[in-house]
């Protein structure tokens, strides 16, 4: 389903800015993606960087706004969702990932 992410990270309108993803699991991965560059941003000299999903949780969170539109094609409309169902959705997909993983 069609996603958009709608993202502003601080109190600044400016920072206000859309990316849209053909589904929502290339959304979440995408907002993982934003969390893992951030850390190595913040960590240059760190080879393998490490988080917990509350960290994961604290940086969704800290945006002004984050929010996903899904496309629901049986009523032709996209259906707002909040940071929590993100959460939620990221915390999913993580779990999926460990038992690929295994």
């Amino acid at each position: 389903m069609h996603t958009i992410l709608l993202i502003q990270k601080s109190n600044d309108i400016k920072t206000r800015t859309f990316a849209d993803h053909e589904t929502v699991g290339l959304a979440v991965e995408a907002i993982i993606k934003m969390y893992e560059n951030r850390l190595k941003s913040m960590n240059p000299n760190t080879p393998h960087i490490n988080y917990h999903i509350d960290d994961l949780n604290k940086f969704v969170d800290m945006h002004n706004e984050l929010a996903a539109m899904v496309y629901d094609d049986r009523i032709k409309a996209y259906i707002p969702h909040d940071k929590t169902w993100i959460k939620m959705k990221i915390h999913n997909h993580l779990k999926q990932l460990a038992r690929t993983q295994h």
